[in-house]
């Protein structure tokens, strides 16, 4: 069995003074012991791409020292740089194999995203999978729409099976599962981003990702019949309501009877470390 974790670790090597909690987070991240991690939210300023992807590079490359995984393939950091601050990145334990030439990257300025993604295909006893790490925009959903279209380019384009983890910034597409969190709150301006026009939470990212006639995605969570859980809402910081954002998807070529657990992580086990809660997915790679 492989284990695939996506972790949003809230703006990491940002600032001195948050070094105890560095701690913690890589402690966290060695502790889910997955051998394949999909990191959001590694922090690098700069006026353009090629001023922020030096830190970018250095920030990835710390956090793998830090939790014994490995991040370079062809001598290349497998990061992605975002068009703010935020980077992606993706983390694997010595002895997952990457197929050479398969580090596909998506950056604002390169591919018309909000923050970025990154992506690899791993070879599993000659069973290929390609493997994503994304984060969507927080504020404008219309954007992320479209980044999900870019998305589907990648990994809907051939016939390699792909795993796409991270922090989707927006609300399921089944409404029954993901119900609307907003309804019945008092207003804050962090909500506006996430309605629509007539209030109600904006579902489109994830209908272009999930729905049959379009992106024909798979989640995770669905797929295993796992109950809901919330991946945000228990940190101090978060003005939103406990909502489901972080997830993993299965390409349509995915055999959905490879995966075998979805979890995630306990927020007591969490605390303050990140304001989002880690997805962790196994999956059978002899099924693949």
């Amino acid at each position: 069995m492989i284990t695939v974790a996506s972790i949003n670790t809230y703006n990491l090597y940002a600032a001195d003074a948050d070094e105890p909690r560095y701690r913690q987070l890589e402690a966290l991240i060695r502790d889910l012991d997955a051998d394949i991690v999909a990191v959001q939210e590694i922090t690098a300023a700069g006026a353009d791409q090629e001023q922020k992807r030096p830190g970018a590079v250095r920030g990835l490359r710390r956090l793998a020292t830090a939790v014994d995984h490995i991040c370079d393939i062809d001598g290349e950091p497998a990061v992605a740089v975002g068009g703010l601050i935020r980077h992606t990145g993706l983390l694997w334990r010595d002895g997952i194999t990457p197929v050479p030439g398969s580090l596909h990257t998506l950056t604002r300025e390169g591919g018309g995203m909000w923050h970025s993604a990154v992506s690899v295909v791993f070879d599993f006893a000659g069973r290929p999978l390609r493997v994503g790490s994304v984060q969507l925009s927080p504020f404008d959903l219309t954007w992320s729409t479209m980044d999900c279209a870019q998305l589907l380019r990648v990994f809907n384009s051939g016939a390699t099976p792909g795993l796409l983890g991270g922090d989707f910034n927006c609300i399921g597409s089944d409404r029954a599962y993901d119900p609307d969190p907003y309804q019945g709150l008092s207003w804050h301006p962090d909500h506006a981003y996430q309605l629509t026009a007539t209030g109600e939470v904006d579902r489109r990212p994830a209908h272009r990702l999930e729905a049959s006639h379009l992106g024909r995605m798979s989640d995770c969570a669905r797929l295993t019949g796992a109950d809901w859980a919330a991946t945000t809402g228990h940190h101090p910081a978060d003005n939103h309501p406990a909502r489901r954002i972080d997830r993993w998807y299965a390409t349509h070529h995915f055999p959905t009877e490879a995966v075998t657990g979805y979890t995630v992580v306990d927020p007591d086990a969490v605390g303050d470390t990140t304001d989002h809660l880690p997805v962790v997915v196994t999956f059978d790679a002899s099924a693949l």
